[in-house]
């Protein structure tokens, strides 16, 4: 046969295997380029994983492991299996903290988000020029150490030379004047105050940043319709700014379940348990008791109420947003 007819023939064949060759390089360079984005992903995800496997997985897993045995921190461990989680339940001071913490949240979540969403409106309305330094004095307890919040606090409550009861006698209240501190009654509004004080600049600040961010002819268009200033805040500001509202709660919330420090330094959760919250309460059984277990078992319960919180609070978020 003529070479030249060869050659016509064996033409699509050639092509044929020159396209099957692309493809198969095509499906090559895709698999491993694939492989390449599934190793960065890799790469990129694995430090922060490993880093949250170490500091919160771990500690957890060890927690629960310390909360079935009785230790004192010292010698051997002995397997109690759940007898701590029972003494803890069955104990009077730990439903007493209980009820302290979901006071404190409950007067966290009013107190705090009620104050930061007032500054916030009033800064809103606020000049340029003097905007950025109320903002900067409002937020500047939240910049304090807790040591120094505790101190001022405690002058300021002081049953003789405190500015407080000082106040009251100056102004012809003196029968008000008592140990703020001191009386079982007083001593958790008292430290829910000192505590909405260091918590408000945070709740302004997102709330400000959420005002700032809503469009403004909403407004106008509003006015136009005869709204007063209290119905733009209600039907047109708080539902713009539901995100930031939600924000508020779920952190508040989880902070007022672990609050320690201010109340440690104030009260030590007196007089007796009456200012007594979860916190110190593990806190004193751990480390002034020596009661590692039943100490254990509670910082992990409390540790399933935040978990619990967090959660219902973010899945309203997420049904909210459907």
């Amino acid at each position: 046969m003529n070479r030249s007819v060869l050659t016509r023939l064996e033409k699509p064949f050639v092509r044929l295997r020159r396209w099957s060759a692309g493809k198969r390089g095509q499906r090559t360079f895709q698999l491993s380029q694939a492989r390449q984005e599934k190793w960065a992903v890799w790469v990129f995800v694995f430090p922060p994983l490993a880093v949250y496997l170490a500091m919160v997985v771990w500690p957890m897993v060890f927690l629960f492991y310390l909360s079935l045995n009785k230790w004192t921190g010292f010698g051997p461990k002995t397997f109690v299996g759940f007898s701590n989680y029972a003494h803890v339940l069955s104990d009077d001071k730990f439903w007493l903290a209980v009820q302290h913490n979901g006071l404190w949240a409950i007067a966290t979540l009013i107190g705090t988000t009620t104050t930061g969403l007032a500054l916030a409106l009033l800064l809103a309305r606020t000049r340029a020029w003097a905007r950025g330094f109320f903002q900067v004095v409002y937020f500047l307890p939240q910049m304090i150490s807790s040591v120094v919040v505790a101190i001022i606090w405690r002058w300021i409550y002081y049953p003789s030379i405190g500015p407080l009861n000082v106040a009251l006698q100056a102004v012809g209240l003196g029968a008000l004047q008592r140990p703020w501190l001191g009386e079982a009654d007083l001593v958790l509004p008292a430290l829910f105050i000192a505590y909405s004080w260091v918590a408000y600049g945070f709740a302004m600040l997102i709330f400000l940043a959420a005002i700032d961010s809503v469009d403004v002819t909403l407004f106008e268009a509003a006015r136009i319709d005869g709204a007063n200033w209290f119905q733009e805040i209600w039907y047109i500001l708080l539902p713009a700014i539901r995100p930031a509202l939600r924000t508020v709660f779920i952190i508040m919330g989880i902070w007022s379940f672990q609050i320690f420090d201010l109340v440690w330094l104030t009260t030590r959760g007196g007089p007796g348990y009456s200012s007594t919250v979860l916190a110190l309460l593990v806190y004193r059984n751990t480390f002034v008791e020596s009661k590692v277990g039943i100490g254990s078992a509670m910082a992990f319960i409390l540790s399933i109420i935040i978990l619990v919180l967090a959660l219902f609070a973010l899945r309203r978020s997420e049904q909210e947003s459907e």
